[in-house]
């Protein structure tokens, strides 16, 4: 297994870990959430209904070319990987319903980093200099196999199809087009990798509604499951399985980025590091998605992210509601 980091949502999966012969997909340039059951570039592009109605959507937000979720009063949580994105963060109108709310981060925390990493995981939190107006809650279970996710990320469409002897086998990634997309797929285990836990999830066939996988511009997005009926932030998008090569040639080029649902009879892994033949099995052998785990990172997470007591969360929402009324009446609208 060859992953790469994403850096956006598709419909197929890649990783991280040099010590795990994995590589970095952040300098990949941003690419899209893909569907399995669609090309259209417009779906799944505002709030979900129905059946993942509050589903997490509500809750990210845009840093720079990627996305990031709320998770306290002042904090938003995302990806390491692809770096610092400049000094704001937009609750942007598509999210919250309303207009775009531009928020500052605060440069002079932690001591003037900027913002804080979990150690040995691609987490980092980010504090804003005004109040959020809501969060989400955070995931601190054991049991996210075998759960239904929603996914979120930025890019485009998906690309031309991968075929293997005139067979669809999946499809390429395509240029980001930075909208935002949710879609979904289900836990299926737990890596463990030098990063920490990652929940991974397979782009199958024969999925969930909306199955979907990440590609580059998808990093940083928010991971959410429901539990008790209530959604939670379960993870952060990570990384996808990739490259993808028709044949294990070095410097030849035809190396590609794909979201797949059989993998069969593809190569797999890089120039650099060598290429794995996938066999063309009557089963499919789908490609994953990887996201950084919250769960077991939550004590550290919240031991920076700090949520109000009770008595005093009134006030803070108060100071939040306020401080976006105040801003929308500033921003020009779009």
């Amino acid at each position: 297994m060859f992953p790469r980091h994403a850096a956006a949502l598709l419909t197929g999966p890649r990783l991280l870990a040099a010590a795990l012969g994995l590589w970095c997909l952040s300098a990949v340039p941003s690419q899209a959430i893909l569907f399995y059951d669609t090309g259209d570039a417009n779906h799944n592009t505002t709030a979900p209904t129905g059946t993942f109605e509050d589903s997490g959507w509500q809750y990210e937000g845009k840093y720079g070319s990627y996305l990031g979720t709320i998770i306290a009063p002042q904090y938003f949580i995302t990806a390491q990987h692809y770096g610092t994105q400049g000094g704001t963060f937009t609750h942007s109108g598509i999210f919250n319903g309303g207009s775009d709310v531009i928020y500052n981060i605060d440069l002079a925390a932690n001591g003037g980093a900027g913002y804080w990493d979990i150690a040995g995981t691609d987490l980092r939190i980010f504090k804003v200099e005004e109040y959020f107006p809501y969060y989400a809650p955070l995931y601190t279970g054991t049991l996210e196999v075998g759960l239904t996710l929603v996914t979120h990320g930025m890019g485009g469409p998906r690309g031309d199809e991968v075929l293997v002897g005139g067979d669809l086998h999946g499809w390429e990634h395509t240029g980001s087009d930075a909208t935002a997309r949710w879609g979904t797929n289900t836990v299926s285990g737990i890596y463990s990798t030098a990063l920490g836990d990652l929940l991974t999830a397979s782009f199958s066939a024969s999925g969930t509604l909306h199955e979907a996988s990440l590609s580059g511009g998808d990093s940083g997005g928010g991971v959410f499951v429901n539990d008790g009926g209530v959604w939670k932030l379960a993870g952060v998008n990570y990384s996808i399985d990739g490259r993808f090569d028709t044949n294990n040639t070095t410097g030849d080029g035809s190396d590609f980025d794909a979201a797949l649902f059989d993998r069969g009879g593809l190569y797999q892994g890089s120039d650099a590091f060598g290429w794995s033949y996938n066999p063309d099995l009557p089963l499919d052998n789908p490609s994953n998605l990887y996201a950084s785990r919250i769960s077991t990172n939550a004590a550290a997470i919240m031991s920076i992210a700090v949520v109000p007591e009770p008595h005093s969360a009134l006030l803070v929402m108060l100071a939040a509601l306020c401080g976006v009324c105040q801003r929308r009446r500033i921003t020009p609208q779009p």
